[in-house]
């Protein structure tokens, strides 16, 4: 009866002291797994990502997700003073829709780019489409189209009207047409850089 007693104290000893080790070890996993700023066996980026400002780790400066070097789902970008500047938010095939922000929350500008990488290519990160830019109030400002990361085109708005575009070809002013009211009202063209006409259409 002593025996099978002090066999039972044996047991029942061993089986507390596994579940006491296993439960520090399943934590620990846990925390090593979802810590953040890991490379894959290529030394690409891959899970759970952070960056700072600080050496302290105190004033973030981006947060997201890597899947084997390339970002995924949302990754958002921090101003020193620790509010949301931006949002790049990744679908398929690095298709990103960025999106700016006022201080006080509201959208500042959105867009599209796209994230171009893999074997044998140097990252690349470029904007394309049509851009558009707001008051914190939401009305239009600014309506820039961008070709493969080159601006095209460039429109301005004054309280809702049409009053600027401008028209680029390798980054260089081409034409630039100026409204009143909504109505064009001169025309100005340039080559090089340098102005080579004005036509007054009203």
């Amino acid at each position: 009866m002593r025996l099978s007693r002090l066999l039972l104290l044996c047991g029942l000893t061993a089986l507390l002291g596994a579940c006491a080790s296993s439960k520090p070890s399943s934590q620990y996993g846990r925390r090593g797994f979802w810590r953040p700023n890991h490379f894959d066996g290529h030394g690409r980026e891959n899970g759970r990502w952070r960056t700072y400002y600080d050496d302290g780790k105190k004033q973030p400066f981006t947060t997201g997700r890597y899947r084997h070097g390339r970002p995924i789902r949302t990754f958002n970008y921090y101003s020193p003073t620790g509010q949301l500047d931006h949002t790049e938010q990744y679908q398929k095939d690095g298709l990103c829709e960025v999106t700016y922000w006022h201080p006080d929350g509201q959208m500042a500008r959105k867009g599209s780019a796209q994230w171009v990488t893999g074997k044998g290519r140097v990252p690349r990160f470029y904007w394309y489409g049509q851009w558009t830019s707001y008051t914190p109030a939401g009305q239009i400002t600014d309506v820039q189209t961008y070709t493969d990361g080159t601006i095209t085109r460039a429109e301005k708005y004054e309280n809702g009207q049409l009053s600027r575009v401008e028209t680029y070809e390798g980054n260089r002013n081409t034409r630039t047409e100026i409204y009143q009211n909504g109505q064009l009202f001169k025309v100005e063209t340039y080559e090089k850089g340098l102005r080579t006409g004005v036509i007054n259409t009203l």
